[in-house]
């Protein structure tokens, strides 16, 4: 029998984006994620046409219960249906704080939510930076409905195309970018999209690998997984 849970935590990505000029409330810097899975060859991803997901800039550090809040209250009278969490997006060896938001029909629904967020009291970034096909890395925190597949190995019952693979530890980016990038040259199948993940479950943290591959299996994801774990124990 499955086990099916909920869960919170964040994920660490890293992601081509974007400024956008237009849709929004003038002088604010809002970015665009060009790719949501830059590690998945894109002939897949070509349904995302309207807009993906995007970054309100912040003039500080706003909480995730802050934004829980103030999304669910503007869902309700807004005819746009949208989601939102807290986000950090790092450049270089700086950190700047925003909303990262989902959900858009249509570009125009930016400037619409970015509004009722600004009436609500949130204060946004003046636009600082110019972005075109920049990569950088974003935190987000989110939920998630797991569901167990195998020894160490999850479905997220909400993203039908993503896979969970737990490791013992966090590992630091530069050195999870080079280790993907040498499991990738030796593995049956690269084209997939990996990132990092901390769930807060059981009582305490638990690292993962959130791993996008439409229509996987769970050969596939017990395979991504062993890689790392061996090239994890080397470490020690």
């Amino acid at each position: 029998m499955s086990k099916q849970f909920e869960v919170s935590g964040y994920v660490i990505k890293e992601e081509n984006v974007h400024t956008l000029s237009h849709s929004i409330m003038p002088g604010t810097f809002v970015v665009e994620i060009n790719h949501p899975f830059p590690g998945y060859y894109a002939e897949a991803m070509k349904e995302y046409s309207k807009p993906r997901s995007v970054i309100f800039m912040t003039k500080k550090l706003y909480t995730w219960e802050s934004i829980l809040r103030t999304s669910a209250k503007l869902n309700k009278y807004l005819d746009i249906n949208f989601s939102a969490s807290s986000a950090i997006m790092y450049v270089g060896n700086k950190e700047f704080h925003g909303i990262r938001v989902k959900g858009f029909e249509k570009f125009e629904d930016i400037a619409t939510v970015q509004k009722a967020f600004a009436d609500e009291g949130y204060k946004f970034a003046k636009a600082w930076a110019k972005f075109k096909d920049e990569t950088v890395l974003i935190k987000v925190k989110k939920f998630y409905v797991l569901n167990e597949i195998g020894e160490g190995v999850y479905n997220d019952l909400n993203q039908p195309d993503v896979s969970f693979a737990l490791i013992p530890s966090r590992l630091n980016w530069e050195v999870f970018r080079k280790m993907t990038g040498k499991i990738k040259n030796n593995i049956s199948d690269r084209n997939y999209d990996v990132a990092l993940v901390t769930f807060y479950m059981n009582g305490g943290i638990q690292d993962a690998l959130r791993i996008f591959k439409p229509n996987s299996n769970l050969k596939l994801m017990e395979e991504i997984r062993k890689m790392y774990l061996e090239k994890m124990a080397n470490m020690k």
